[in-house]
């Protein structure tokens, strides 16, 4: 008996391998681990074999060795849709039960509105009705069940609907901050260079007399500006943008309003004179159409907008086209700021404090020249097959930025040009084929210089300039490699001519403003003659250049920047700058925080100046400037 049994537990052993070797051999991958839990099964139920008589376990076992392995399969693979088809059906069926639910309670709740008028939704439309009164940007949604909600979120800027999707206004809200430390690893060009704000003779041996003859329209009180005695600094500038804009659907127009504010924290202006409170920086009014956009009101012309050079396609601050000029002293042996430190036509240049006028009577009289841009009417050409112009008149600039009062006299001392016309084309053409895009540009500006008038001028004293002229012609190149990464190309060339360079100074006489007289053997010593013979240094023309490329890879975008300038008085400046940057935010938001880095080398040539009592030439300025920073646009 016991021999009998070991022999049916052999044989049940045998046939049980057999079955699972047979269905391992035809079976695919998927459908082991079905066959592997079905083994188990059988394992379990080993002992109830066993018990049975001979002929039933025979008949088992013919049914487990003869069986189909690919039919079960089928049978397997059939139940298992029928199973995920009810689980569909069975959610189908719930959901159409809670949607009818919802219905049902929407439909109480409309009810209950009616009756007591102090529903959520009732609250919604009485708060859009105030909110349509009173425009406000609002800093964040707040949004209840059933209710619609005003507020909209683009781009991560909130934009109100001000009549819950019934009109077309927007206000947005936006602007840039930049956080920026700097220092200067090591002085490579003359110490004397970084000094204190006020200093002038004490590092460069001028004869006091050939050092006001070097600066004829700022004859007295000639020093440093700026603080470059620090080799190391902190700073954060911010300006803000404020737009609101409609649409007339039947005329295809849109409208509205831009409003920039400085935050004047920048060392050197508002903070040097504890304001630190937001000033009016442009302000204008625009009409956009199928047939161009037109733009009213104090902002920057084509001149500035389609200008094109290398500080285009640059990383943040890591060309000439920024305030590093600021951190390093420019302003020459003389502290007559003799260098042209940015790649701008001339009106831009004076309207960003970068230019020797402008960058003299913000620091020493305290004019808000940046905060306050000329008047203009401007036209920009809707784009034409890759075409595009635009053009601009400005009647005249504020007059009150050109005068200043020493003790009781008031003397005028700026270019005070009227009449400005400044316009630009610009052409982009796509080599599809080879993944290119080159684009081409001209901007150009003329304006009148003022002429004294002693029936409507009270100065005692007239700086004449020249009148104003200028053309940038700029060309850029983008390759695209592939999805991540990209390479471009630009330069530029542009010539000023005697732009913002003083010709004449007047006196103002019984019947007019008179000319100082020349020289001859009775005034040959006199001081106003001397201020006449340095203006002799402003007899060539001004004009400068640029050319740089860029490599982006994702988010990391490197950029080598070239700019060169040539005064009108020979006064030279190179600068070489080489940055990186890497854009943390995701590639669909359209706010921007970027960490970035710049390394700037220049150098000067002073041919201008005066040579020291000794007959020695100016020495020479050169350095690197590290400037390191985060930049958030939003």
């Amino acid at each position: 008996m016991k021999k009998s049994m070991y022999t049916r537990t052999a044989l049940v052993s045998l046939l049980t391998l057999c079955s699972f070797s047979s269905f391992a051999a035809d079976f695919p991958d998927e459908s082991m681990k079905e066959i592997k839990k079905q083994e188990s099964t059988k394992t379990s139920g080993k002992t109830e074999v066993m018990k049975t008589s001979n002929k039933k376990l025979k008949e088992k076992m013919d049914r487990i060795c003869n069986a189909d392995p690919r039919k079960k399969a089928e049978e397997l693979k059939k139940k298992e849709e029928i199973r995920l088809a009810n689980e569909k059906k069975a959610k189908l069926i719930e959901d159409s039960k809670a949607k009818a639910l919802n219905a049902k309670n929407s439909n109480i709740e409309k009810g209950k509105v009616s009756k007591t008028k102090v529903s959520k939704t009732k609250n919604a439309k009485i708060k859009a009705k105030d909110v349509k009164k009173n425009v406000k940007v609002v800093s964040k949604n707040v949004e209840e069940k059933g209710k619609a909600n005003p507020v909209v979120s683009v781009g991560g800027v909130d934009i109100i609907d001000t009549n819950q999707g019934k009109d077309s206004l927007r206000i947005t809200f936006g602007g840039v901050v930049d956080a920026q430390s700097h220092g200067k690893p090591g002085i490579i060009g003359d110490k004397r260079y970084n000094i204190m704000p006020g200093k002038s003779t004490d590092y460069f041996n001028n004869v006091s007399n050939d050092i006001k003859g070097a600066n004829p329209v700022f004859p007295k009180g000639i020093g440093n500006i700026g603080d470059y005695s620090e080799s190391m600094g902190m700073i954060s500038d911010a300006i803000l943008h404020l737009r609101a804009e409609n649409k007339n659907e039947d005329l295809g127009l849109l409208y509205g309003a831009d409003v920039q504010f400085h935050v004047p924290v920048t060392e050197g202006k508002g903070a040097s004179q504890g304001v630190n409170a937001a000033r009016g920086r442009s302000a204008h009014v625009f009409l956009n159409s199928k047939y161009g956009d037109l733009k009213l009101g104090y902002q920057f012309g084509p001149e500035a907008l389609m200008r094109l050079d290398a500080t285009r396609i640059a990383t943040v601050d890591g060309a000439a086209d920024s305030d590093w000029f600021r951190k390093v002293n420019l302003e020459g042996s003389a502290a007559n700021f003799p260098f042209y430190v940015t790649p701008r036509l001339y009106t831009e240049s004076f309207s960003s404090e970068s230019e020797k006028l402008s960058f003299r009577m913000a620091g020493k009289y305290n004019k808000d020249v940046m905060t306050t841009l000329p008047f203009r009417a401007a036209y920009y050409s809707p784009n034409y097959m890759g075409a595009r112009f635009g053009i601009s008149y400005s009647p005249r600039y504020d007059s009150s930025l050109f005068f200043v009062k020493e003790g009781n006299d008031t003397r005028h001392i700026g270019l005070d040009y009227e009449h400005i016309v400044s316009a630009g084309t610009s052409y982009e053409y796509d080599f599809s084929k080879h993944n290119i895009k080159v684009k081409t540009s001209v901007v150009g500006e003329y304006g009148q210089a003022k002429q004294p008038n002693k029936d409507k001028h009270l100065y005692k004293e007239f700086v004449e300039y020249n009148d104003l002229m200028g053309v940038n012609l700029g060309v850029s190149a983008d390759y695209k490699i592939n999805e991540d990464q990209g390479v471009k190309f630009a330069a530029s060339f542009a010539y000023l001519g005697k732009s913002g360079q003083p010709k004449d100074i007047k006196i103002k006489g019984n019947d007019d403003y008179e000319k100082i007289p020349a020289k001859d053997s009775q005034n040959q010593d006199n001081e106003e003659y001397k201020r006449i013979a340095g203006l002799a240094q402003f007899d060539n023309n001004t004009m400068y250049w640029t050319t740089g490329a860029g490599y982006q890879h994702e988010n990391i975008y490197t950029s080598l920047t070239y700019f060169g300038s040539r005064m009108n008085d020979g006064d030279m400046l190179h600068d070489g700058a080489l940055g990186v940057q890497y854009d943390l935010s995701p590639a669909c938001s359209k706010s921007k925080f970027v960490p970035y880095a710049a390394l700037h080398y220049f150098m000067t040539n002073e041919k201008g100046a005066l040579k020291d009592k000794d007959g020695a030439d100016v020495p020479s300025n050169q350095g690197v400037l590290l400037l390191t920073g985060v930049k958030f646009s939003f």
